[in-house]
């Protein structure tokens, strides 16, 4: 009776413990199917907000090279109008309309019998707004669903008129395509505030989803992100929705990906493995002891490259605070050489602001950016004490991101026209005040201003001779940008750069 009893509660263990490992394994597949189907959707989410941002970029192009060439009296010159709208592709659209709504040009036939008098894309901008971008609309000349983006166009400050620019639904085609989606998976265009733009496969009609969670929860929770939908409000389909905001535009990008697909594949998953370890239940105990042993080895691998990215990091910080040192050490060795003293602090001021940088980040433990809103005071902080000058400082610094890459240009900048600013702008004995302001412009680029209240930089020369301009010019132009000087109640130095990698993209 005792063995028996022993065997019975071995083998509801085991059955339990078979249970469990099936239970923890089917949940692992789910959760990785899901995983899957997120990654999945918002890298199809990002691709399409590129390609929306492209078209936006080429509407407002368009928009604004087609009211350049009407000219100050809107004369419609043909060949005017044909080299601006030269190279557009071909399913793009050109209207141009009057004040009155009278059709001047148009690139489809038949536009001109057409009144549009009561679109939306006509009315908005007549009323008002700059530019503006439609809901998805069906044209009264093809009968196709469309979507547009239109211009105000003014002379001698009255409203003269519009342009737009129209997309038929199917750009989205080739994205979706491209996407290598399964047929119930969607691509689409969605205005802010919930009207649709564009989607493929096509709706049989318009739809407004401002009562839909993505307009009225998770976009204004964030400006991207991911969530399952239980029922799509076009064909009740399940689909994992990722949506991804297209700068300087009002469209979100939306890439919906069907779960079906993916929920037979598991429930196969799922039966094939019941089917496989039915037969080898007696066998459980050992498997389940490999496993544990699995397990362990995995922890005790994942607690490994712990301890190595943790070793890493201290490496970092290590090498950046030996870099600290060691211009602080060749700070020391400049005071102690026989140079001039205004050579001495211009090297002073330089190398401090290294320092200071380097100081930052391995404080910070940030070695792939860093926010500009941080590292600005520390290095005008450090130049202005290294130069032991008595000024009032003031920052204006948006949170920006500094990649690695222009970090130190960032730096010398700063510490350049800073320690200019120490030693000539001041020169007369007055008070000294230095702004600087910095802000974010997206896409890895910032405008800088410092400003003072000094006596004035006066003409500069087209080739600047002088060291610290020509550094100052240098370091611009590393940093892929632009700058000028004022010379008003002061000096003030105005520029545009980039901040990361991405800020140089378009330059060439």
């Amino acid at each position: 009776m005792r063995a028996t009893s022993v065997a019975i509660v071995f083998l509801s263990l085991s059955i339990a413990v078979f249970a469990f490992i099936l239970t923890y394994f089917i949940s692992e597949a789910v959760n990785q199917a899901r995983s899957r189907l997120e990654d999945r959707s918002r890298a199809a989410a990002q691709i399409v907000a590129t390609n929306a941002g492209w078209l936006g970029e080429v509407a407002q192009q368009t928009l604004r090279r087609i009211d350049a060439a009407l000219g100050p009296e809107m004369s419609g010159d043909p060949a005017a109008l044909q080299a601006a709208i030269e190279g557009l592709p071909a399913d793009i659209d050109i209207y141009i309309i009057d004040a009155n709504a009278r059709t001047m040009f148009s690139t489809v036939p038949g536009a001109a019998e057409i009144d549009v008098s009561d679109r939306e894309y006509f009315t908005a901008v007549r009323e008002g707004r700059l530019f503006y971008t439609s809901d998805m609309i069906v044209s009264r000349i093809t009968g196709e669903a469309i979507f547009v983006f239109s211009k105000r166009v003014t002379r001698n400050g009255q409203f003269a008129g519009a342009i737009m620019v129209s997309f038929s639904d199917s750009v989205l085609q080739p994205f979706w395509v491209s996407l290598d989606l399964d047929p119930q998976s969607t691509v689409s265009l969605v205005r802010r505030d919930g009207a649709l733009m564009a989607r493929f496969p096509a709706p049989e009609r318009p739809l407004d989803l401002s009562d839909h969670p993505l307009i009225t929860e998770h976009l204004p929770a964030s400006e991207s992100g991911t969530y399952f939908s239980e029922s799509s409000p076009v064909d009740g389909v399940a689909r994992m929705v990722s949506y991804q905001t297209v700068p300087g535009t009002e469209m979100l990008a939306v890439a919906s990906i069907a779960t079906i697909g993916t929920s037979q594949t598991l429930r196969g998953v799922i039966i094939a493995l019941l089917i496989t370890v039915t037969p080898i239940v007696l066998a459980l105990l050992g498997i389940g002891a490999w496993v544990l042993v699995l397990l362990r080895r995995d922890a005790r691998r994942r607690a490994e490259l712990e301890a190595a990215q943790d070793t890493n990091v201290l490496l970092f910080r290590e090498i950046h605070h030996r870099v600290k040192n060691n211009l602080q050490s060749v700070q020391s060795l400049v005071r102690m050489q026989d140079i001039p003293a205004s050579a001495k602090i211009d090297l002073q001021s330089r190398l401090s602001a290294m320092a200071a940088m380097h100081e930052h980040i391995y404080r910070h433990d940030r070695y792939e950016d860093i926010d500009a809103h941080d590292l600005v005071p520390v290095v005008a902080g450090e130049v202005v004490q290294a130069y032991g000058a008595d000024v009032d400082l003031r920052y204006d610094v948006d949170h920006a991101a500094v990649d690695r890459d222009h970090t130190t240009p960032l730096s010398l900048l700063l510490s350049e026209l800073i320690t200019n600013t120490l030693k000539y702008a001041f020169a007369d004995g007055r008070r000294g005040a230095i702004s600087v302001t910095l802000r974010d412009l997206g896409n890895g680029r910032c405008s800088l201003v410092v400003a003072d209240n000094g006596t004035g930089i006066g003409v500069l020369p087209d080739a600047p001779t002088s060291m610290g301009l020509r550094l100052i010019r240098g370091i611009v132009s590393q940093m892929g940008g632009t700058y000028r000087y004022v010379d008003q109640d002061g000096t003030r130095f105005e520029a545009e750069l980039a901040l990361a990698s991405a800020g140089h993209a378009g330059l060439a």
